[in-house]
């Protein structure tokens, strides 16, 4: 689970960094610029999507499982 929310971090500080050198360098044209930013935004919420759904469904284990909740 940890691995997806890493993963996440990683895309999304990519996207900022990408930005950062587009502002200032101009090394690629607007168009693959804007392919770069939007597949690297599609592949940021596909990694929290995962762990969000993997963090939910432990939470549901674990309260599914746990006796002190009927108290």
């Amino acid at each position: 689970m940890k691995s997806a929310l890493m993963v996440g971090m990683a895309l999304f500080i990519s996207g900022i960094v990408a930005a950062l050198l587009q502002m200032w360098f101009t090394p690629w044209s607007a168009e693959l610029f804007l392919k770069i930013e939007i597949t690297l935004g599609a592949l940021f919420l596909i990694a929290i999507a995962v762990w969000f759904t993997r963090k939910e469904y432990s939470d549901f284990r674990r309260q599914e499982k746990d006796v002190s909740l009927d108290d």
